[in-house]
């Protein structure tokens, strides 16, 4: 008589292999979901930040009034910003003061995440989620 070949695996130990890959897997996903969200507001804030040079930029160009909203889409048509991404809407208002100074509010919305009405040098901690009811045009 021949012996049979007994190489190989049984149901049970690819099972559990299967199983502790699963566990694994579950842990991991826990662990980068939140850092990809904490980079996806960071890099919102950071596009906030950009948006101030943009608009002073645009400002001292085509501008005589003490008060002026510029739209993201305007700062993009000017050349000023370089974005591919077509989720971004958002907007940036300019107040002179009565010293010669300027103040700035920036609406951006990246369509996950907003930034409602801030002064610049944002963080990604005052970045909010975004909500249907959210509006990126400039505000007083």
């Amino acid at each position: 008589m021949k012996k049979l070949n007994k190489k190989g695996f049984t149901l049970v130990e690819l099972l559990s292999v299967i199983v502790i890959l699963s566990v694994i897997v579950l842990i991991a996903t826990n662990a980068v979901v939140p850092m990809a969200d904490s980079a996806r507001k960071q890099v919102l804030a950071l596009e906030a930040n950009t948006l101030v040079t943009a608009a002073q930029t645009l400002y001292v160009q085509n501008s005589s009034y003490d008060s002026e909203c510029f739209s993201y889409e305007e700062l993009i048509s000017a050349g000023l910003i370089e974005k591919e991404d077509d989720s971004y809407t958002g907007s940036i208002s300019i107040d002179r003061n009565e010293n010669g100074g300027y103040s700035y509010k920036i609406w951006l919305s990246n369509g996950q995440y907003i930034i409602n009405g801030l002064a610049p040098d944002i963080t990604s901690d005052e970045v909010e989620a975004s909500a249907d009811t959210a509006s990126t045009t400039c505000s007083k």
